[in-house]
């Protein structure tokens, strides 16, 4: 393994997308580790470290990001936070030559953190090609594909689920069920401004913690994101009114959904298990082999998926104030 420093995303730019590309996730590519940069990774100081074969192609990044806290020095990968599943960026096929740069980035980074903490790494095992301690284990629901008819997909689900759906349908056709996608930049913005309405509208004052309090990044990216092709961006329509929106990305054979947001009106009428199934639909329409559900093991991800290979957060940490931020950390996590 040929390690080394990165200077920059802009240094590795081509090849940086060419991985991302490869890997098919959307949170690793170089325009949304900009813009988290951009608007909420202010302060912290970017490590970027490659592994190349014998004739100077790059085949991993891996990249953390370190910040100064009040009592402890503590390292991330880039982009955590708002990301859907994080890790070093490699094509598929490479992920135990990408883990053991990660492991060699910081080991060389060591004298500039604390802790380290790993969060939504794919798969398992990640403690021990680390060398750290499993902080936590999140369910990641993949519906895989790909279904060349919805039909064949809703064949693989249970009979009650399939009747629900075409029931909760039905019911809505008397109140102009209606699926519109966004697709034009004149659009755009009030689309958003919709879906941040919703979000705030179902979440209230927790809204400011997640999604809704990104928006500015959010909204950054999901103007680059509809640009290059990836955004998908989805509404429910009832009573001639937007009632649900969903909000994901697609690169490569994937699509992944990132929000939903939905008005707590239409609750009883099931919009967001409704518009769940139509971007399922959709995306196998549209091609993908697999439809990512997100982080987070609510019942009705699993209604859809078809495996779940995971997530993993992984902590390293020394010293007095090291040991007690993961421990903290841990704590939160259980």
């Amino acid at each position: 393994m040929a390690v080394e420093p990165l200077a920059g995303i802009a240094e590795v730019r081509a090849e940086w997308s060419r991985l991302a590309e490869q890997s098919g996730n959307p949170f690793a590519t170089a325009e949304w580790c900009e813009a988290w940069l951009e608007h909420i990774g202010t302060g912290y100081r970017i490590r970027l470290y490659g592994d190349r074969d014998p004739d100077g192609t790059l085949l991993a990044i891996a990249p953390l990001a370190i910040a100064q806290g009040r009592y402890v020095r503590k390292a991330r990968l880039l982009g955590f936070g708002p990301s859907n599943e994080l890790g070093p960026i490699a094509a598929p096929g490479d992920d135990q030559a990408a883990a053991e740069l990660l492991r060699q980035a910081l080991r060389a980074t060591r004298s500039e953190w604390d802790v380290f903490l790993g969060q939504y790494l794919p798969g398992e095992g990640w403690a021990a090609k680390l060398g750290g301690r499993l902080v936590a284990r999140t369910a990641s629901p993949v519906v895989r594909g790909p279904w060349p008819a919805w039909d064949e997909y809703l064949a693989t689900r249970s009979s009650g689920f399939r009747q629900e759906l075409r029931r909760k349908e039905r019911r809505l056709e008397s109140r102009g069920l209606h699926y519109r996608d966004v697709t034009e930049p004149s659009r755009l913005d009030g689309a958003l401004d919709t879906l941040f309405d919703l979000h705030r509208a179902r979440w209230r004052e927790e809204a400011s913690r997640w999604f809704a309090g990104q928006e500015p990044f959010q909204r950054a990216f999901s103007r680059i994101a509809l640009e290059r092709g990836w955004l998908r961006l989805r509404i429910l329509e009832l009573d001639g009114r937007a009632a649900a929106v969903y909000h994901g990305f697609r690169l490569g054979p994937g699509e992944w959904s990132h929000q939903f947001g939905r008005d707590p009106a239409y609750d009883e009428l099931s919009v967001g298990l409704l518009l769940t199934a139509h971007a399922v639909r959709r995306a196998f329409e549209e091609g993908a082999a697999e439809f990512h559900l997100g982080p987070g093991g609510q019942p009705y991800k699993f209604r859809f998926a078809t495996d779940d290979p995971g997530l993993e957060t992984i902590g390293i940490a020394s010293g007095v104030r090291g040991w007690a931020s993961l421990f903290a950390e841990r704590r939160r996590s259980r």
